[in-house]
């Protein structure tokens, strides 16, 4: 059992105590801990309810730090869990934030994901495959993430997609014989994830376009 013996408001930060135990410094717990545990100058603590503090001062720092990534972006759970892992928190309590976040709505792979395709395809446009590639990365379950992709490619064209793509990179293949060119023009829409029905059209149409322009 080990009594504190002074609380002190810390200097760089206004929202943090100094506890001391038995006349020396033992650690810095936020405001809120404090209250909730009621720690008061004079109190006796064992060292399980010592343990419990200090882990609820852990999930609390976990949470602010998964709070300050968020700000930034949206972020999957796989980058939050990734995020806090790396800063070294314990499993269980990155665990334990993640769930906290996911319930009141602060993670949903689900919008994030639907967020994530509908500014790649605005920013720079790529196929299904491609999506797909990305959002698996990021740890988005394989059902959301077509989910997600099946409802933005409901309001875009992805073989229209493919086609415009190739338009405005036209100019980069003009001086190339042909053969070559379509070799090119097709590979680059296969990196950016078209399925081959999209770039064979895309392909045959700008070509005859292309013939029309010349002509």
């Amino acid at each position: 059992m080990r009594k504190i013996t002074q609380i002190s408001v810390q200097k760089g930060n206004p929202h943090r105590r100094s506890i001391f135990l038995d006349g020396e410094f033992a650690f810095g717990l936020d405001e809120q801990i404090v209250a909730e545990y009621n720690l008061q100058i004079g109190g006796d603590l064992d060292d399980a309810t010592l343990l419990h503090i200090l882990k609820r001062e852990e999930t609390l720092k976990a949470k602010e730090a998964a709070l300050c990534y968020l700000s930034v972006r949206a972020r999957s759970r796989k980058e939050i869990v990734d995020r806090l892992t790396q800063k070294g928190y314990d499993k269980d309590i990155v665990a334990r934030v993640a769930e906290d976040l996911e319930r009141v709505g602060l993670i949903n792979d689900l919008e994030f994901s639907r967020a994530w395709v509908k500014e790649r395809l605005r920013a720079r446009p790529r196929g299904r495959r491609m999506l797909k590639q990305e959002l698996w990365q990021k740890g988005i379950p394989k059902e959301v993430a077509e989910k997600a992709i099946q409802e933005a490619f409901e309001e875009v064209d992805e073989r229209q997609l493919a086609k415009e793509l190739l338009r405005r990179r036209l100019g980069r293949y003009q001086n190339l014989e042909k053969k070559k060119a379509e070799r090119r023009m097709a590979d680059f829409l296969l990196r950016r994830g078209f399925d081959w029905e999209a770039v064979e059209e895309a392909l045959t149409e700008v070509w005859e376009e292309k013939k029309i322009d010349e002509s």
